[in-house]
């Protein structure tokens, strides 16, 4: 019997047959993954295992207020539904690598040469994660398409290897040292608005040295 043919309505379905049917619906799902994302999707289904094996999410107290300083309580982390934080962190930061653009790309969009987009890789003026194809650069450092007023300086104030998803939530959330009439802006913000970049990049710096 096929899933379309599975009773309806107020019919009692055998719990051995609903778990079947549930089962037949994932593999389903399972075979229309597209490759480059098998990997995160085995790690998700293994975390989800054990997670139901071991009843805890395994972070440390520093994650979890980590966690809560980007505005993730224990409400979050405790649901039962949930996959662990950590895994949900490593497929965030899996979306943030596929939100990437080659040297070659930036180079085109700043208007500069691909020489001179590496050597601010290098030098931390742009973000980027060097691979083993190359730099690649986060696209969310150029919002609406082009490099912010004074990114160069802020780019910096980033230490190397702090994650994607961390650096993206730092750049867009207010700021409480970056105010204007009283209201608190994002990095972004503020640059966008002709804020001065020192002040934005201290306030980054000062964000990231708050966590753990």
């Amino acid at each position: 019997m096929s899933i379309a043919q599975l009773p309806e309505g107020g019919t009692r379905i055998p719990r051995l047959s609903r778990e079947r049917a549930t089962r037949d619906r994932l593999l389903a799902l399972v075979t229309q993954i597209e490759e480059d994302d098998l990997d995160i999707a085995e790690e998700m289904l293994a975390g989800i295992v054990a997670h139901q094996r071991v009843g805890t999410r395994g972070l440390t107290d520093a994650e979890v207020s980590a966690l809560a300083r980007l505005g993730v309580g224990e409400t979050a982390l405790q649901a039962t539904t949930a996959l662990p934080a950590t895994t949900r962190g490593r497929l965030w930061e899996r979306q943030m690598e596929q939100q990437s653009c080659s040297v070659s790309e930036a180079a085109e969009m700043l208007g500069v040469t691909s020489a001179r987009v590496r050597q601010r890789c290098a030098a931390g003026t742009l973000l980027a994660q060097r691979r083993s194809d190359g730099w690649h650069l986060p696209r969310f450092q150029f919002p609406d398409g082009r490099e912010p007023h004074g990114w160069s300086a802020v780019a910096r104030a980033v230490p190397p290897g702090t994650p994607l998803l961390l650096t993206e939530r730092v750049l867009t959330s207010p700021a409480p040292r970056l105010r204007v009439d009283g209201e608190a802006l994002a990095p972004f913000e503020w640059l966008a608005q002709g804020g001065d970049p020192a002040a934005a990049a201290a306030a980054v710096d000062d964000a990231l040295n708050r966590l753990p």
